[in-house]
């Protein structure tokens, strides 16, 4: 369990780490809906990757007991951590040079006009159509799948994926339901760091997640 539970973390802090969810949350709990914005923004997505997380968990655990070895779930690991790996390219390479702010999408600008019903929309949309984040899901339920865990201790597992993956959204979530408006400059802040470096960081993840995969993948076929 404890083996499975350290596989996991770096999934759901790639998933933490990722830029735009954090800035949609910076830029719902700033607007003004405010925090019930934030919190409707926030629960999308402990929904969403709780979904996910579970049908690649099943996914995995059915293909390895239809092929009787964990070889099919090995290979989408190695699979899904090479496709990682040149998507960590592609975004390095696509980063902004020195003094250049980096380009946020079009869909950011609606953020400061939505209610909270919009907001949970939109958290479910930025999770489940969302490559990046259905590949980081992909890799915590392959490997939960594939541990031969017993039933509570899968929840388990997928819980702690969840929440974790879920603390960098909740952290604007909780400040401004805490600080209220005195939190905004520090959080006008992190919002401008964020889009500066949007790309790297996130090149950043990728290509460490994409070799974690591709280890466990190796490992796998052993």
């Amino acid at each position: 369990m404890y083996e499975v539970l350290g596989d996991i973390i770096p999934f759901a802090v790639g998933v933490a780490l990722s830029p735009l969810p954090v800035i949609a949350a910076l830029l719902l709990v700033m607007a003004p809906v405010g925090a019930r914005g934030g919190l409707a923004f926030l629960a999308a997505r402990l929904l969403a990757f709780a979904a996910l997380t579970a049908v690649f968990a099943w996914a995995s655990d059915l293909v390895d007991d239809a092929a009787g070895s964990t070889v099919p779930a090995a290979i989408a690991r190695l699979l899904l951590g090479a496709a990682l790996l040149v998507w960590a390219v592609l975004k390095w390479r696509g980063r902004p040079r020195g003094d250049a702010e980096g380009k946020l999408p079009g869909w950011m600008a609606s953020i400061d006009g939505m209610a909270a019903g919009a907001a949970f929309r939109l958290g479910l949309l930025l999770t489940v159509v969302n490559p990046k984040e259905i590949a980081f899901a992909a890799g915590a339920g392959f490997t939960i799948g594939g541990a031969f865990l017993g039933a509570g201790e899968m929840v388990l597992a997928g819980a702690v994926f969840v929440v974790l993956a879920c603390a960098s959204v909740a952290a604007p979530v909780l400040t401004v339901a805490i600080g209220g408006a005195r939190t905004a400059p520090a959080l006008a802040e992190a919002r401008s760091w964020l889009v500066r470096n949007n790309a790297a960081v996130l090149a950043i993840v990728l290509l460490v997640l994409g070799a974690m995969l591709i280890g466990s993948g190796l490992s796998g076929l052993g």
